[in-house]
């Protein structure tokens, strides 16, 4: 067994998983921005989008988890920008021209992710504002 296909395996696993988290985070961030106008709705929504647009190109988890808005925070925008950087990584020593393609969009669409979250919380949780 090639130790570098576990690794790849691993990361694109967890990319898979975490995204699957961020887009349920963000619905559940988008429900509470409708009723406070501290956070941002339409960030929130973008997060989701782009969240689900990137697990596209990656390998999808079985179940869906149950997440709240109170996992949508700077930790999670950090994973995302780490796990972005991972899948990059892995799409610049790929030999196979579709699989690196896939591998840096989904990467792409993590950071559009992450960017979107960081946008969509409220200012003393760290948006742009």
């Amino acid at each position: 067994m090639n130790p570098n296909s576990t690794t790849t395996d691993d990361v694109e696993q967890a990319a898979a998983v975490v995204l699957r988290r961020t887009a349920a985070a963000a619905h559940a961030l988008a429900d509470l921005a409708a009723r406070d106008d501290r956070y941002d709705q339409l960030a929130a929504l973008a997060t989701a989008s782009y969240a689900t647009e990137a697990t596209a190109y990656l390998p999808l988890p079985d179940s869906a988890p149950q997440i709240t808005d109170r996992e949508a925070d700077q930790d999670l925008v950090r994973q995302l920008t780490a796990l972005a950087d991972a899948l990059d990584a892995l799409a610049r020593t790929s030999p196979d021209v579709p699989q690196a393609r896939d591998r840096h969009m989904a990467a792409l669409h993590t950071r559009d992710a992450a960017t979107a979250l960081r946008n969509a919380l409220p200012v003393e949780q760290g948006a742009a504002g």
